[in-house]
């Protein structure tokens, strides 16, 4: 076998790793690019999509060869990207032997993951956490915290036995509306809906819907609108999923839904909702599996961001102006901390923007559905403007992030090491 073969089959494996792991399709496209270029390889097309990667290439005796692999579904496992991103600088630094490429990414994809009752215990601290900042009571945190363990343990079991997504999401769903609406016709819930929103937040793939924005805004259309056409029918099966529970159990007597959320009125309500974001970050981050050294930095960045964002919110009415700038903090965020601890931004970002991503307005334009509702369908228009806000900020940021990593700014980050 030549060298060539061998390089492809450890690039295209590799950047299938990296894909499944949560890594953006620029990072993947970057990473097979210089790989190919540090073992002398000319002449590289790169097609990478979420579905799959192709290479071509041609090495130095001109023997032309090429390699396509699949993707499967995606998931996030930042701590598993970050090990491979490692050992993606190391291969080009060190540039070994082509035949034990393979071998060698086999022995680092070994990664660690956190044992299943502290994601269960993280998950339901951050679904609690969103709860509060949706407005909850106790009655419906409790209602959120129990639920939100079955669904945790359901959706494991439905992903073992192999039933697809929006299956999955569709059962989920069902189950997780008959639960909260029994328990809002028994008088213990108090507001419906806030539990419900959680609980979409739950299975809304929100950090896919934000790169698929972006991708679009990047340059990768087709994958942009690939990853929409798959969003919008996970969307449209929680949408059923929740219609059927309504249709079983629903009332006539839910109250407003456009009182969801705990309101910004007083530096305590501030001071809790900042707190709670920082917690709500943190376990998202352990679902994450992000390494417990690098947690903290995962609920700082939540913190933070909600600062900028309710900051920019008594400044200016116009939600794609305060959602823009406070994605534009979140990335820079990750690009500081990345540069200072030489990872991949990635790791940094999805917990900071977990304030960011609107899943009010996506259960409200959700329930316009359900209900036939023309004021709540408009939401739909704002939840267009967040995306398009967070992936102008992503964008923005990562257009100037080069700047970060030479000349004065990465001094003055690296300032005090």
């Amino acid at each position: 076998m030549h060298d060539i073969e061998h390089i492809l089959h450890f690039v295209t494996e590799l950047g299938r790793r990296m894909l499944i792991s949560g890594a953006n399709i620029e990072r993947v496209e970057m990473t097979i690019q210089t790989i190919c270029h540090a073992y002398g390889l000319h002449n590289v097309n790169n097609q990478t999509m979420t579905t799959s990667i192709f290479v071509g290439a041609t090495d130095q005796d001109g023997i032309y060869r090429d390699r396509r692999v699949a993707v499967p579904a995606c998931g996030i496992d930042l701590e598993r990207l970050r090990k491979l991103n490692s050992f993606a600088y190391k291969v080009k630094e060190e540039l070994p032997n082509p035949a034990n490429l393979r071998e060698m990414l086999d022995a680092e994809d070994n990664t660690k993951v956190y044992p299943i009752w502290v994601t269960l215990i993280a998950q339901i601290i951050a679904m609690i956490a969103l709860g509060r900042l949706f407005g909850g009571t106790w009655q419906d945190l409790i209602t959120i915290g129990v639920i939100s363990s079955g669904l945790f343990f359901a959706m494991r079991l439905m992903t073992r036995i192999h039933i697809t997504k929006i299956i999955a999401n569709f059962i989920a769903m069902f189950l997780a509306g008959l639960i909260a609406l029994g328990a809002f016709r028994l008088g213990f819930t108090q507001h419906i809906f806030v539990v419900l929103i959680t609980l979409a937040f739950f299975l809304v793939p929100g950090i896919q819907m934000v790169n698929a924005a972006r991708n679009l805004l990047c340059g990768n259309e087709m994958n942009g609108i690939i990853e929409m056409l798959k969003i919008a029918l996970e969307i449209l099966t929680i949408t059923a999923g929740l219609a059927a529970a309504f249709f079983f159990l629903g009332s006539t007597t839910l109250g407003d839904i456009r009182e969801v959320g705990l309101p910004a009125t007083s530096w305590p309500l501030r001071i809790e909702i900042v707190f709670i974001s920082l917690l709500a970050s943190a376990g998202f981050g352990v679902t994450f599996n992000i390494k417990p050294k690098e947690l903290v930095f995962a609920g700082l960045g939540g913190a933070l961001i909600r600062i900028v964002y309710l900051s920019l919110m008594a400044i200016t009415a116009y939600r794609i102006v305060f959602i823009t700038i406070a994605a534009f903090s979140a990335a820079l965020f990750a690009e500081i901390l990345a540069i200072r601890k030489k990872t991949p931004s990635t790791i940094f970002l999805y917990p900071a923007i977990i304030p960011l991503i609107p899943g009010d307005l996506f259960a409200f334009t959700m329930f316009g559905f359900v209900w036939n509702n023309g004021e709540l369908l408009a939401s739909g228009g704002e939840l267009a403007l967040s995306l398009i806000g967070i992936s102008i900020g992503f964008v923005v940021c990562s257009s100037l992030s080069h700047f970060l990593r030479k000349g004065k700014l990465k001094k003055l980050i690296q300032f005090g090491k």
